[in-house]
């Protein structure tokens, strides 16, 4: 079912298949609020003003 590469990333990343989906997944959940908490921020920029940045940031630091 998996490729090669596949196993061989989860393997780098020491997850699971189902840990990886459940991360990813979460990631994605969160980047889809920071892209609407964006799109707000366009229209009436006194709002959310560093959420997509601080978003983005903690995933970064929490996946190094």
């Amino acid at each position: 079912m998996f490729s090669t590469q596949c196993k061989l990333h989860l393997s780098k990343v020491k997850m699971t298949r189902w840990e990886h989906l459940r991360h990813a997944i979460n990631i994605s959940w969160r980047l889809q609020k920071a892209s609407i908490a964006v799109l707000i921020h366009a229209l009436a920029p006194r709002f959310f003003e560093t959420t997509a940045s601080d978003t983005c940031k903690k995933i970064i630091e929490e996946n190094s």
